[in-house]
């Protein structure tokens, strides 16, 4: 474990940032970047004690790496979100090339499984929304179920103007045509899957800031594993974005939270 202190108090709880890593030099980098802006860096190089370091410090936000051995960013991610005690903290997926100095930024501002009740989705709405900036909401699904639940629920309980795509390439072409202000997305779907799609928001410069968040279900079949182990694998080998723009995302991703 990275060998920061635990917070004493409440007070530097609400500033404290759980860096999810398998390499320190990495929570170093971010505890370099972090600090000047006032927060606490706590790190966690063993992503198996990730769950637990956060349900004893409550952190403000954490931040996750995708790719690491044994245990992946996905399957913490899981684990957080499916329990009761760290459910509701805010998680900022990150995966770095530490060789080349460059990284990729999914920019998932949450996490939801499905079946997605009514308070988690409207809970993640509004936490994106702090700044009231979001007018225009669209979902992207495969499933005209989902899209129809998730519809139902956000006209029906908030002022948000809802958008619906069925399937990966008609919300690509109605993210460039309507350029909503937040996007819900389904990970996988048939032909341009999610990861597809939040590949091209983050390397679109006029996209790269759109909210996101994603959806998908708890069980994953080995294909799908297998296609979360490709993503993963394609993203170090591109090293598409570098780290000052990493670190530029998880600014506004912190900031956007704080003004909630």
């Amino acid at each position: 474990m990275f060998k920061t202190p635990i917070p004493a108090n409440i007070e530097e709880q609400e500033r404290t940032i759980l860096c999810v890593d398998d390499d320190a030099q990495i929570i170093s980098l971010y505890e370099r970047y972090l600090k000047p802006q006032g927060f606490k860096v706590i790190g966690a190089t063993n992503p198996v004690t990730a769950r637990e370091i956060a349900r004893r410090i409550k952190p403000y936000a954490i931040t996750l790496d995708i790719m690491m051995p044994e245990v992946d960013g996905w399957s913490v991610l899981q684990e957080l979100k499916a329990d009761p005690e760290t459910h509701n903290i805010p998680v900022i997926i990150c995966s770095i090339v530490e060789e080349e100095e460059k990284g990729f930024s999914l920019g998932a501002a949450d996490y939801l499984v499905k079946p997605i009740s009514e308070e988690d989705l409207l809970g993640s709405l509004n936490l994106l929304n702090g700044d009231g900036s979001i007018k225009d909401v669209l979902i992207i699904d495969d499933s005209s179920d989902d899209l129809r639940l998730m519809e139902k629920i956000i006209t029906e309980h908030s002022r948000y103007h809802v958008l619906t795509a069925k399937g990966g390439e008609a919300g690509w072409q109605m993210l460039l045509e309507k350029r909503p202000s937040a996007v819900i997305l389904d990970l996988f779907m048939p032909g341009l899957n999610g990861f597809a799609i939040l590949e091209r928001l983050r390397t679109t410069p006029e996209l790269r800031d759109l909210p996101v968040i994603v959806v998908t279900g708890v069980e994953l079949n080995a294909e799908q594993q297998q296609q979360l182990n490709n993503f993963g694998k394609t993203l170090l080998q591109k090293g598409m974005i570098g780290q000052q723009e990493l670190f530029e995302t998880l600014d506004k991703a912190l900031k956007r939270l704080e003004s909630t």
